[in-house]
């Protein structure tokens, strides 16, 4: 939490007069989970952190907290606490805050890094042993895959840094691969812990790379996996990699082994190549295993985040648009009708469309059509790919939001869309207003971006557990000598696999009858 304010002193001047003295103070307060000796060691975190960024001249604390002051003049304290309100937290919960007392010489960059830095906490562990229990699949698989499964292999991953993430690299590293044989891409969404999340990977020794660098990270990587005699493994979610490798360094291909998918919208920026694929491919995306437990899960997901998101709309009774029928789409369309809204359904496959007509959804062929004629105050898109573009702004004459479910800012045409309005407004945590012509306001939440991952964890840990140790199984198999999977897309093969894994019986054994609820 960033905070803002100012604060006043009463002093005498010269004159003997008393005046008020005021002064900008900005702060920020980060919450974690520890025993009493975890503070120290997270204080101590931030003094490290802050020290990146500006040298410090003088330094004192207590149990409290520290006292800083940098060679510039600027005055720092890290305050420790508990929350205010203490019934309202979690038990055993801190409160670390960054007070930035005076700025002094930094520059507003510095002064941004250094308020930042109270962020950048490692877990716990108390922390780490409750995602454990939450996430027992992926995090017991070292017990049920054959030791050290991943030992000839250097992953690259690339999924969404939530807390679930860091139980799926522990595992990886328990399966075979140290610390330094792994390359992260940070996608880059704003989730709810993604400087924890990042700060915990860059203190095992994981290095981290931001996605529009993706090129030099795989370059990298390569680099670093031949020198420890390991072959390159994708484990991507998104359609981050194995593009970049097609279309601007071919010549790192050979130190790849294969490719583990986690979405739809990954295998679709696989469509231009189709049957020339030179690497295997492990469908996750495509699995009967995602379809059974996942979809359901990220359309809830996306409509609570956009019910926090909009406290104050009411959305019972009003007229909603989903645009793609696909696993997901479908889900979504089920989720707004239980909520009691009037919902249509756009496909550009008809056999999608008609399965949508028959569960008694509002449908049409085109989709300028039924945003004309429907008036949807809320407009979900989740086809992977681009679907509502500039010339649909037109049929947009109601105020209204846009909502993404797919990776990125791809669902929606934003550069189009924005040129079509007379006004684009920052929204804030919102996302971005766009005044249209026909004085209708389409406010994209989360900028375009999917509004499940916007300031938010997404699925439960509990619902991403399976999905995560599919991707391990997935790394597993084509790590595997004389595995069975060739170069291109596996999609009979990835549903033997997964469904002969045990996976889904330790998974039925948690949540089905008789588990003890």
């Amino acid at each position: 939490m960033n905070v803002e304010g100012h604060e006043v002193k009463t002093a005498t001047d010269g004159a003997g007069q008393r005046c008020v003295l005021s002064r900008p103070v900005r702060a920020t307060t980060v919450e974690f989970r520890g025993e009493p000796a975890d503070v120290p060691i997270m204080c101590d975190t931030v003094l490290a952190e802050i020290c990146k960024v500006v040298d410090i001249a003088e330094a004192g604390g207590d149990a409290a907290g520290l006292r800083l002051r940098t060679g510039g003049g600027a005055m720092i304290r890290v305050v420790a606490g508990v929350p205010a309100a203490a019934k309202a937290a979690p038990t055993a919960t801190h409160t670390l805050t960054l007070v930035l007392e005076d700025a002094g010489a930094l520059a507003p960059d510095q002064a941004a890094a250094v308020l930042d830095a109270v962020r950048r906490l490692p877990f716990t562990p108390v922390e780490m042993d409750a995602l454990r229990r939450q996430m027992p699949l992926t995090g017991e698989l070292p017990l049920f895959l054959p030791a050290n499964c991943l030992a000839s292999v250097a992953p690259v991953l690339t999924v969404h840094h939530m807390t679930d993430f860091l139980i799926m690299v522990e595992t990886v590293r328990a399966l075979g691969v140290p610390a330094q044989a792994i390359t992260v891409l940070d996608k880059g969404y704003r989730y709810q812990h993604t400087h924890r999340v990042d700060a915990h990977l860059a203190a095992q020794g994981v290095r981290v790379w931001p996605w529009t660098r993706t090129a030099d990270a795989l370059a990298d990587h390569a680099q670093r996996a031949a020198a420890m005699g390991r072959s390159g493994l994708l484990i991507d979610d998104g359609g981050y990699t194995l593009p970049v490798l097609l279309t601007e360094r071919s010549d790192l291909l050979p130190a790849y082994i294969g490719l583990v998918e986690q979405t739809i919208s990954g295998i679709t920026k696989l469509e231009n190549w189709q049957r020339r694929l030179p690497v295997p491919v492990f469908s996750v995306a495509e699995s009967a295993l995602k379809a059974a437990v996942e979809s359901y899960g990220i359309a809830d997901a996306a409509i609570r985040n956009v019910l926090r998101l909009l406290p104050d709309e009411k959305m019972e009774g009003q007229p909603a648009l989903v645009v793609g029928f696909g696993r997901i789409g479908e889900q979504l369309a089920e989720v707004l009708r239980q909520r009691r809204m009037r919902v249509a359904v756009y496909d550009r496959r008809l056999v999608r469309l008609i399965a949508a007509h028959e569960r008694g959804f509002l449908t049409g062929r085109c989709l300028t059509t039924l945003l004309r004629d429907h008036h949807p105050f809320l407009i979900v898109g989740s086809t992977g790919r681009t679907s509502l573009r500039g010339e649909h702004a037109g049929a947009l004459t109601r105020d209204c939001y846009l909502v993404s479910t797919t990776s990125r800012d791809r669902e929606f045409a934003v550069a189009e869309l924005a040129g079509e309005a007379t006004r684009v407004e920052d929204a804030g945590v919102l996302g971005t207003r766009l005044h249209l012509p026909s004085g209708a306001v389409a406010t994209l939440v989360a900028d375009g971006m999917p509004v499940n991952f916007h300031h938010a964890e997404s699925l439960p840990n509990s619902y991403a557990d399976l999905i995560l140790a599919s991707l391990i199984v997935g790394a597993a198999t084509l790590a595997t000598p004389g595995h069975s999977f060739q170069p291109g897309h596996n999609l009979a093969e990835t549903d033997t696999v997964l469904e002969g894994c045990g996976l889904l019986e330790r998974y039925y054994a948690r949540f089905g009858p008789g588990n003890g609820a």
